[in-house]
């Protein structure tokens, strides 16, 4: 698999400039400073470019998940579905497809390893388990693919709001509440990756105490991996600090950079939802 820390170019929505004109210009600020190579994707219809672009599993392959998701089923969701094959054409990329139902933001990924969450069961429904959990394994290429439970009161079920790899033995873990709703999940998500043998170090995490399930803010593992660089989502409160100490600490030969994201947040996700790195 092509890891975040192997890309060297990323790509935006063409909505992001006017919906969020703070996170689009400090992000772009950096990627010319930096010298990392950027793009616009033209004629998308959200804001969500890793849920619907292919995924890179080697320098010239990648594999377009069918992008058909529950939550989208309704009308309304149907018509942010955008033409996947059309936008690639347009980048002269060629892609793989299959009928397995899987969002970007369901995928969590290492070298050889992949995390995405049950909710890959409900989106295949009728697909025997073990099977779809070898042909994705096989299709990505990777040695390992773990299950963790979905987060509590994520209508999407995304993997990348909770959970990210440090390297292939330890990964990042949202920081939840010892209260009733969280307690079980986490009891369960710890068991997953503890027979897994994995590592885990806690991020802080606040999106729990926000009113509305479609607000991301406080989700400071949705970050932007690209290359030696990470970008922390920061949201004008305490948290912010206390997540770039963290960060820092475990990513130490990285540069990490906040990134103002009270506008995405909004919208349900924050900076990786909202990229699209691969490796030119």
């Amino acid at each position: 698999m092509i890891t975040n820390q192997e890309t060297n170019f990323v790509y935006l929505s063409d909505q992001m400039e006017h919906k969020c004109p703070t996170t689009f210009s400090q992000l772009t600020f950096w990627f010319k400073k930096l010298g990392i190579g950027y793009g616009i994707l033209s004629n998308t219809k959200d804001l969500w470019v890793r849920d619907f672009m292919p995924i890179q599993y080697d320098a010239n392959k990648f594999m377009q998940y069918k992008y058909d998701p529950q939550y989208l089923k309704t009308i309304k969701g149907q018509k942010t579905i955008s033409d996947v094959k059309a936008i690639c054409d347009t980048l002269n990329i060629s892609i793989a497809k299959t009928s397995i139902v899987l969002d970007g933001g369901n995928l969590v990924k290492s070298k050889h390893k992949a995390i995405i969450s049950t909710r890959v069961f409900k989106d295949n429904h009728g697909y025997p388990r073990q099977s779809l959990i070898n042909e994705i394994k096989n299709q990505l290429q990777v040695n390992q693919v773990i299950l963790i439970p979905e987060e509590p009161g994520d209508f999407t079920g995304h993997s990348d709001g909770v959970i990210r790899f440090i390297d292939e033995n330890t990964v990042l873990l949202n920081e939840y509440p010892y209260d009733k709703k969280y307690l079980v999940y986490f009891e369960s998500i710890y068991a997953a990756l503890r027979n897994a043998r994995l590592d885990i170090c806690p991020i802080p995490y606040t999106s729990w105490k926000n009113k509305s399930s479609n607000d991301a803010t406080g989700c400071y593992i949705n970050f932007l991996e690209i290359g030696k660089y990470i970008f922390c989502p920061a949201y004008g409160q305490l948290e912010d600090q206390w997540a770039l100490i963290q960060l820092k600490e475990v990513f130490k030969d990285r540069e990490i950079i906040d990134i103002q994201c009270a506008q995405l947040a909004e919208y349900g996700g924050v900076l990786n939802c909202a990229t699209w790195n691969i490796l030119k």
